[in-house]
């Protein structure tokens, strides 16, 4: 109930006086889509906010897993909130983020700034002790990455906002989606268990 009330919050969150309001149709277009054992196209190029320009594959570690997330930096409350979530969930992991798995952010506008993706990495890792990476990329590689995830967003003009969901995805060292969470803050425990599912290469269950 939590989790749907946050997702409506993002929808309905300043919606001028003589626009219409988000439809149930929209909301509905906000389901995930369980993706589990699927693997992400790892050789998409993405841009840090440093000029770098790497493979998907190359910004993840191929020893560990790798938590993802999909957000922008302009979100005006659920990306914020759902990263301060998982903040709190990675710091009470006895897993350690940057030792055990990685942490990585794209952000589903491609017009992303340079000082915005770096202004954000710096503050997340900030949070966690660790890197935290917040990467753009092309339209094209947004709607891959997200289309494979079974992740959903649309652009509302009478906001000028993107509707979508928190998910934070556990993936293999191989890009492989082992188990995903809805939650904005998801269960530690849960978390370090699918952390170390996926460590092993398997895909996590229900």
């Amino acid at each position: 109930m939590i989790r749907l009330f946050l997702s409506a919050l993002l929808l309905l969150v300043a919606v001028p006086a003589n626009a219409v309001g988000p439809t149930p149709d929209l909301y509905k277009s906000m389901e995930v889509q369980d993706a589990r054992g699927k693997t992400l196209p790892r050789d998409h190029t993405l841009h840090d906010g440093q000029g770098n320009e790497r493979s998907l594959k190359d910004w993840m570690n191929n020893n560990k897993p790798t938590l993802l997330t999909f957000n922008y930096l302009g979100c005006p409350m659920l990306c914020g909130l759902q990263q301060e979530g998982l903040a709190q969930s990675i710091r009470d992991l006895k897993l350690r983020a940057g030792h055990d798995f990685e942490i990585l952010t794209i952000s589903i506008d491609p017009k992303e700034t340079d000082e915005a993706l770096t202004q954000a990495a710096e503050r997340l890792g900030t949070k966690v002790e660790s890197d935290w990476t917040v990467l753009r990329a092309s339209q094209d590689t947004v709607d891959a990455l997200t289309g494979l995830a079974g992740f959903p967003f649309k652009w509302v003009e009478e906001t000028k906002q993107f509707a979508h969901p928190a998910v934070t995805y556990v993936l293999t060292d191989e890009g492989t989606i082992s188990q995903y969470f809805t939650a904005v803050q998801p269960n530690s425990r849960d978390l370090n268990y699918a952390l170390i599912e996926a460590s092993n290469g398997n895909v996590g269950s229900l």
